[in-house]
């Protein structure tokens, strides 16, 4: 779309010369949208809304490439190894994220926010002093965290989870915790630049793939287990090594090492406060895992790990449109625009559900054959996986408050909520999970990330007056009832077997969904990214007539 003038004399004459080429849908919408979108600040927040959109469908594509590799690698390993192995695999992979949280220090919030001014004034100095404070300090911290649990393994396989067979798996696992911390930090360092491409090529690419080739090497071989565990350290290594290289290509790392005392104060001053929300959330996220493990249900642990591996398909958009919008968040709230902070927060809402609504439905409807790929163990996981697609749906669907309170100098309300949601989630967890194992599981999961959203929508509506709700988000929730309703009753004359029904079943659902969400239409927003789409899918056609000039 062009910056000035809707259609000038040049484009006016291209246009003539192409014919009926140039008269296409895009160029409609185009010329609607420079109708109505023509002021400085309008095309303004368009480029943000373009940033949001591209970087978030960058980190999208990622997220489900990865999610797909991933999928392949949980079949593999779920039907080489049963679900009670399964599950110590899990354990043994839990204990990471809490220690690899736990060496940031919240720097991984800090970064975003002092990086991105630094970036906009090409101050190479403050850039290379904020790299260094936030990446030494994790580097560390998480070091020292890796060598703790590798000496004391045993203490946590036989004390902890009550099996000694988790000792070498704790043992391998805990050098992955620098890898992990690092490359967090340098992940953030690449949001900053607004560069989600390279990220997504190293996390969700490359470390999967490498993650998937390794484990089916060392399966083959007969290492078990163990060989599963040294996969996934082998391959964080292999990502940690691209994504500092990507960095490097957007920053120069080649330099005398100059931190600053003053600098690293101010960063942690801001960092600390978000911390404990950031650990409290990672512990909050593997609290159902532990407990079961604590009470013994190793394979309840395996059949748990499947469900939610299925249900966080749910929220891969919005993790990736959350995470790209930070610095814009950052953006409008320095310039005080909270008008476009509301517009961007609705529109990013709408985008969310328009693709979670559907996605619902089909844990719904094929939850058994979804959890049957992954062998005969993990079915009886079938309302788990419901229960737990019902919490991702309320989650993902009341926005990305918290991104917003973090990057509006309000953090210290993600603390307090993260704080009281740990507790709460603990309470559930040894209310429900021995009572009811694995569904308990679910429930308590699925109460605490619906409590932690909602929680943050409304004191974000307390403190800036916005909500992430506008008149388009009915257009979404109509065609989700009306697609729920139709398949509802044309569910029982699919007499299929259990994949065919999943891949028929499924097409045609979405199918319904989609065509009804596309006779209601669409907004402004909407249409300006359609258009890029569309321009861009024209330009790569090489069927194409050149434009005669």
């Amino acid at each position: 779309m062009p910056d000035n003038n809707p259609i000038n004399n040049q484009s006016q004459k291209e246009t003539n010369l192409a014919g009926d080429e140039t008269k296409t849908i895009g160029l409609n919408m185009q010329d609607k949208l420079t109708n109505n979108l023509q002021s400085t600040d309008d095309r303004t927040y368009q480029q943000n809304i373009l940033i949001t959109a591209k970087g978030g469908s960058i980190s999208f594509v990622g997220r489900i490439f990865e999610y797909s590799v991933r999928f392949i690698f949980s079949i593999l390993v779920a039907r080489a190894i049963g679900s009670e192995l399964y599950g110590l695999y899990t354990l043994g992979l839990t204990i990471v994220p809490i220690l690899s949280m736990l060496a940031l220090l919240g720097l991984q919030t800090g970064v975003v926010a002092y990086l991105a001014p630094a970036i906009r004034e090409k101050d190479d100095k403050r850039i290379w002093e904020i790299i260094q404070v936030c990446a030494g300090i994790p580097a560390i911290l998480s070091l020292l965290f890796g060598a703790g649990l590798f000496l004391f393994a045993e203490t946590v396989a036989v004390q902890g989870f009550h099996d000694p067979r988790l000792i070498p798996l704790l043992q391998i696992v805990s050098v992955s915790i620098p890898l992990d911390a690092i490359s967090f930090i340098a992940y953030q360092i690449i949001i900053s630049y607004k560069k989600p491409q390279y990220s997504v090529l190293a996390n969700n690419m490359v470390l999967p793939l490498a993650k998937l080739a390794l484990t089916m090497g060392f399966l083959a071989v007969g290492m078990g287990v163990s060989g599963i565990i040294l996969a996934h350290v082998i391959a964080s290594f292999i990502g940690l090594v691209l994504i500092i290289y990507y960095v490097n290509s957007l920053f120069a790392l080649n330099r005398s090492f100059t931190p600053s005392k003053q600098l690293a104060t101010q960063l942690l001053r801001y960092s600390l406060p978000v911390h404990l929300g950031w650990v409290f959330n990672t512990i909050r996220g593997t609290l159902e895992t532990l407990v079961l493990g604590f009470v013994g249900l190793i394979s309840g642990v395996g059949v748990f790990a499947v469900a939610s591996r299925l249900s966080t398909l749910g929220t891969m958009l919005f993790l990736s449109v959350g995470n790209i919008s930070t610095p814009i968040i950052a953006e409008f709230h320095n310039r005080g625009e909270t008008g476009k902070l509301k517009r961007l927060y609705q529109t990013t809402t709408k985008w969310i559900l328009m693709f979670n609504l559907p996605l619902f439905l089909t844990f719904v409807f094929f939850s058994k054959p979804l959890l049957s790929i992954f062998g005969g163990d993990f079915t009886n996981g079938t309302t788990a996986l419901i229960v737990l697609a019902i919490g991702n749906l309320v989650y993902t669907g009341t926005g990305i408050g918290a991104n917003i309170l973090d990057m509006t100098n309000h953090t210290k309300y993600n603390s307090i909520n993260s704080i009281i949601l740990v507790f709460v989630t603990i309470a559930s967890d040894l209310l429900l999970i021995p009572r009811w194992g694995v569904i308990g599981a679910a429930a308590a999961a699925s109460f605490s990330t619906v409590i932690v959203n909602v929680v943050c929508m409304v004191e974000v509506y307390a403190l800036l007056k916005i909500h992430p709700y506008g008149r388009e988000i009915f257009k979404p929730l109509f065609a989700f009832a009306i697609t729920a309703i139709l398949f509802y009753f044309l569910n029982p004359y699919l007499a299929l077997p259990s994949i065919l029904y999943l891949l028929v079943g499924g097409a045609i659902l979405w199918s319904i969904y989609i065509l009804i969400l596309t006779r209601l239409g669409f907004s402004e927003e909407d249409l300006l990214i359609l258009t890029k789409l569309q321009s861009r899918l024209k330009s790569m056609n090489p069927f194409r007539r050149p434009v005669v000039q």
